[in-house]
């Protein structure tokens, strides 16, 4: 499988510190973005440490084997469980983790948290996430037909992160690729500030590269205010 890809990540207008942190791997074909959760201390430490960790699990791997997706999820998230119990007790540490491992004409999603992962195909685009917030979780219940109660001010509210207590359980979930597929995994510094017709557009002009993509994304989002920290990994199948 040839794949095109490139990434970047940008602090923003407004936040003192980078809390995100990618990972761009042509040799894996294995991407990933991470955000470090606001209100907690430590965000970008555990950002970083997933992702480290994240590489450290991969360069254990047998190249062309397959992948144990969920032992690899168990160990990032039990790194950053054991910094946040050293950096901060009382109240831990927590990240997203969005990642994208294109292998044997399929794309494996290990997805926790509100990072996003679109992919553009024949001009339709989708999203191959979903949000693990309160508000997701409110109407997942419901259509289970069990009570549940929404307050406006929570919805946003993430109920899974990579660096809670155990058990962690993420979506793994996986996808045919065709050629001419454009991938985007991006933090909520990205999604947050542009509509999914603004993504479409950008990640359909004909002429663009990965690159280019990239750097009009994120540069929309700080036009827009800055409010976040932007991460963005565009994959052309």
């Amino acid at each position: 499988m040839t794949l095109r890809s490139f990434a970047h990540t940008d602090i923003g207008r407004v936040r003192p510190e980078n809390e995100d942190s990618f990972l761009c791997d042509d040799a894996w074909h294995f991407y990933a973005v991470a955000d470090g959760i606001g209100g907690l201390p430590g965000g970008a430490q555990a950002s970083q440490m997933a992702i480290h960790t994240l590489e450290e699990w991969l360069a254990r791997q047998a190249k062309g084997g397959p992948l144990d997706y969920t032992t690899g999820l168990v160990e990032i998230n039990e790194r950053v469980f054991q910094l946040g119990r050293r950096l901060s007790p009382r109240y831990g540490i927590g990240t997203t983790l969005t990642a994208a491992h294109f292998h044997s004409g399929k794309l494996t999603v290990i997805h926790v948290g509100d990072s996003s992962l679109y992919r553009l195909r024949g001009g339709e685009l989708d999203v191959l996430t979903v949000e693990h917030n309160l508000e997701n979780e409110m109407r997942e219940r419901l259509a289970r037909g069990e009570s549940a109660l929404l307050l406006t001010e929570n919805r946003a509210a993430l109920t899974r992160c990579v660096g809670q207590p155990p058990p962690l359980v993420g979506d793994i979930h996986t996808h045919a690729v065709e050629p001419g597929d454009r991938y985007l995994l991006c933090s909520d510094g990205v999604s947050r500030f542009i509509l999914p017709r603004e993504i479409a557009q950008v990640l359909g002009e004909a002429k663009a590269t990965p690159e280019t993509i990239v750097r009009t994304l994120i540069e929309r989002a700080n036009e827009r205010g800055g409010l976040d920290n932007s991460t963005a990994v565009v994959i052309f199948s």
